[in-house]
């Protein structure tokens, strides 16, 4: 089947699943290309698409933010900035309960909430439909959240996971150092349980630099387990082999047999870096295998380069409220950047050994004369591929510039053309995932 905007629409199947060769159309409906610093006329996407953030959590935050005597949207952009340092930048100087303080807990539920339930989805929204992953049958479905926070990854799941199988109990299980935080996350689950119906709350919070805090102390096995952006809270003072054998032991005593272990980190290069080295040892002592994002079983070859590295960048539309906290940051918001493993003590499905199915892991390349991009293919190596303008249409272009950093696409009939693999024609691409 060709290519195009029109033929590729959202389905529930899986684009990959045990024993296929070849990927199926996948959803292709991404929002217009922002300018990241708002005004850029993007519709709000659909309440259906995984980058909508539901109202009635950024209703739930601003009334919290409304309750407070000294904070109001005008001045919590201080606090923004704070955490923003913290999460990205100064991350090896540690983390403290930042959410001792009321105006550090209101403004990441403003400003930081809605980016992580957000970004949370693309991973495993991917895993489900283009890899086939699925939680054990007839049981109820476990998720245990390390560094949860006020909850914005671990919610996301859960109302990700009804809406995908509605006749399921999902059971969350969040650990965090901040009590604070974690009294907000139950608050919020039952405020709004309309969200996750079928759904229950279980929190302790325990010091996450205390290496048992992996191990969980509980009984039980999970389905998922998620660490997103907290990884860096359990490794300051670890060597990387000491992180490897915590994370093999931790694979071995939390996941179900097809259990799912997610780290999402920012997409800094040296912090996805680490990320990646992290996967490919645990990948190549076969402690666990590989999920994603890669279509290959393999190591990364972008760790060999100083080009690219792997990390995803996505558009959405950003909330009002923190599209308002924002007018005095004047930070990037209109795109999500973040890097991120799937692992599972399962083997997952591959693509084809070849250069025709690949992961993009460049932008997109307006150049003169053709679109240029870099792609990690099945073959376990990274390629540069090139389409040539000559005969694309006004529609065509248009499509091909909607693709996005992290997207999967397959081609046919490539040329190689000195150090690049020609695309002959809009035709030749013949299918293309694209989480909605």
């Amino acid at each position: 089947m060709p290519f195009t905007e029109a033929n590729s629409r959202i389905n529930n199947k899986p684009i990959l699943s045990e024993g296929s060769t070849v990927l199926t159309v996948g959803p292709f409906s991404c929002p217009e290309p922002t300018n990241g610093h708002g005004g850029n006329g993007m519709n709000p996407p659909s309440p259906e698409s995984t980058r909508h953030y539901p109202e009635a959590l950024e209703k739930w935050w601003k009334e919290r933010v409304e309750e407070s005597d000294v904070h109001t949207l005008e001045n919590l952009h201080r606090n923004a900035s704070v955490l923003s340092d913290h999460f990205t930048v100064k991350r090896n100087k540690g983390f403290p309960d930042y959410f001792k303080k009321p105006g550090h807990l209101l403004a990441y539920g403003i400003y930081f909430h809605p980016q992580s339930w957000v970004r949370t989805r693309f991973p495993l929204l991917e895993v489900i439909e283009h890899r086939g992953w699925m939680p054990d049958e007839n049981e109820d479905i476990h998720i245990l959240d390390i560094g949860s926070g006020p909850g914005s990854a671990c919610l996301s799941v859960l109302q990700l996971l009804h809406a995908r199988f509605p006749e399921r109990k999902v059971r969350v299980t969040a650990i965090d150092q901040s009590p604070h935080a974690l009294d907000t996350l139950r608050h919020c689950h039952a405020d709004l349980n309309h969200l996750w119906p079928k759904s229950s709350v279980r929190i302790q919070s325990k010091n996450l630099r205390h290496r048992s805090t992996l191990f969980y102390g509980g009984r039980d096995r999970f389905d998922l387990v998620v660490l997103s952006f907290s990884l860096n809270e359990f490794t300051t003072s670890s060597t990387p082999e000491e992180v490897v054998g915590l994370i093999q032991a931790s694979c071995r005593k939390l996941l179900k047999k097809h259990g799912l272990l997610l780290i999402i980190e920012p997409a800094l290069k040296e912090t996805s870096e680490n990320l990646r080295s992290l996967a490919d040892s645990l990948v190549v002592d076969g402690a666990v295998h590989n999920w994603g994002p890669y279509l290959h079983a393999g190591p990364c070859p972008l760790q060999q380069t100083n080009k690219f590295w792997s990390h995803e960048v996505r558009s959405w539309h950003p909330p009002e409220s923190m599209q308002y906290l924002n007018r005095r940051m004047q930070r990037r918001i209109h795109e999500l950047k973040f890097s991120y493993v799937a692992m599972s003590p399962t083997s997952g499905p591959s693509a084809p050994k070849n250069a025709e199915h690949f992961r993009l892991v460049s932008p997109m390349s307006r150049m003169k004369g053709h679109f240029l991009m870099s792609g990690v293919a099945g073959d376990g190596l990274a390629h540069t591929y090139e389409l040539m303008f000559r005969n694309l249409d006004s529609e065509q272009k248009r499509t091909l510039r909607k693709i996005e950093r992290g997207d999967i696409l397959q081609v046919k009939n490539l040329e190689q053309f000195g150090d690049r693999l020609r695309i002959p024609s809009f035709g030749d691409i013949v299918q293309h995932y694209h989480v909605s």
